[in-house]
């Protein structure tokens, strides 16, 4: 399948924050017309960046190719980022895409794309991971689970599938309200990493927003790109926490008094931190995870944890660890994975896990979808 030929994009502005339009993208297969005929499931996309960088551009493309093949519609959807913004208007933001696509406004903009919002796959990788899950847990614990006066016919669709490729989910680790220097980070010298970080008050105090930055396709990219920079200096400055949360001192009290303590019983920080206060109810979609076994960035435990939790819940999850995979190993698959070759490990991996994917696709009465 030719990638430039066989889909059209459209972007909608789905959310406005003061004078800042949040975008996102709508990717529909120009063909297998008889096949769209039948509704069809959504993937909704969150691109990675550590909540710093990246943009609804980033979706891989033997992914995407996947999709289109399928005749799913794809929306790929930009979201504020730190720190500019906090981590709490990040949350808002996936939601408020989630709720785009899953009230009506997809459907009614794009009706020949016969979307099928009683099965919306969430994904994302990394960073984009994060997104998805805080987005599951919000929608799988509604109103109606706990008030039986709340009409279920005016709220959206849950999600029914999460995607998740080696998921940076578990923010609230001792690890990250520390010093962290990223193993693909490009040196940032003293003085730059100063100026950078003494620049974010001033343009938090100026109500600046940012949604993101494209991540660079050569080298000669990689020197225009500036948040990049921004962000190794803020993971090395030790403090990152606090620009997540918004509250100064977070990640110095993660330290010293852990997690628990320092959020205080603060519900709305707690929410940034599914593993350790999601709830995780019966309804809670079904769940595939791929994470390398050596990701030098994102541990491949912070999925085993999410797994085990889900486990013991009893809820439907399939993981599939790829050995001696590091973070974003799929960088360079071809878009169609069965052209890496018999035996390349993680294209195979990768093809086992949409296999899982599509079984949670299914219908009752066994049509794939």
């Amino acid at each position: 399948m030719a990638a430039a030929e066989t889909y059209t994009k459209h972007t909608h502005v789905y959310k406005t924050h003061h004078a800042t339009d949040i975008h996102l993208d709508v990717i529909v297969s120009s063909g297998n017309k008889e096949l769209s005929r039948t509704a069809k499931p959504v993937l909704l996309w969150f691109h990675g960046g550590y909540l710093v960088t990246g943009s609804r551009n980033a979706i891989p493309g033997w992914l995407l190719h996947y999709a289109l093949s399928h005749s799913w519609t794809v929306v790929s959807a930009d979201y504020r980022v730190l720190p500019e913004s906090t981590a709490l208007a990040t949350r808002e933001d996936v939601i408020a895409a989630y709720e785009w696509v899953a009230g009506g406004s997809l459907s009614r903009l794009h009706p020949g794309c016969n979307a099928d919002l009683d099965q919306i796959i969430l994904g994302g990788a990394s960073a984009g991971g994060w997104c998805a899950l805080v987005t599951a847990l919000h929608f799988s614990t509604r109103p109606s689970d706990h008030d039986q006066q709340t009409d279920e016919r005016t709220l959206p669709p849950r999600p029914r599938a999460l995607w998740l490729l080696y998921p940076w989910i578990d923010l609230g680790s001792s690890k990250w309200a520390q010093s962290v220097t990223l193993p693909s980070a490009a040196p940032v010298d003293p003085a730059t990493r100063q100026s950078l970080l003494a620049a974010i008050p001033r343009q938090i105090a100026r109500g600046e927003t940012s949604v993101g930055e494209d991540f660079p396709a050569s080298e000669a990219e990689l020197r225009t790109r500036k948040r990049l920079p921004l962000l190794y200096a803020m993971l090395e400055g030790g403090a990152f926490l606090d620009y997540l949360t918004g509250v100064s001192g977070f990640s110095e009290r993660v330290v010293q008094v852990g997690l628990d303590r320092a959020v205080d019983g603060d519900s709305r920080l707690r929410a940034l931190f599914p593993l350790s206060w999601g709830s995780f109810t019966s309804a809670f979609p079904a769940t595939c995870l791929v994470h390398g076994t050596a990701d030098r960035e994102v541990p491949c435990g912070e999925s085993e944890r999410l797994v085990a939790k889900l486990r013991r819940r009893g809820l439907e999850v399939q993981y599939f660890p790829v050995q001696g995979a590091d973070h974003v190993f799929d960088l360079e698959l071809p878009w169609s994975l069965q052209d890496a070759g018999e035996g390349h490990q993680p294209s195979a991996t990768l093809v086992r896990a949409l296999r899982a994917l599509q079984g949670f696709l299914k219908e009752v009465n066994g049509v794939d979808r």
